[in-house]
């Protein structure tokens, strides 16, 4: 249960950076830099998540 909630989360986390990327979407305001970020954690949350123990 644990791999699956941080699956779902590092999904979400990866979405909410993409769409930070676009300035058009006015979901919110962020840097650059912080998008960026997130990007890199839920990738590395999916990897950690996908990963066989």
């Amino acid at each position: 249960m644990k791999k699956i909630s941080l699956i779902v989360l590092s999904i979400i986390i990866v979405v909410m950076g993409i769409l930070a990327l676009f300035p058009g979407i006015t979901i919110g305001t962020e840097p650059l830099w912080h998008a960026i970020i997130k990007i890199v954690f839920g990738l590395a949350g999916l990897f950690i998540g996908l990963k066989k123990d």
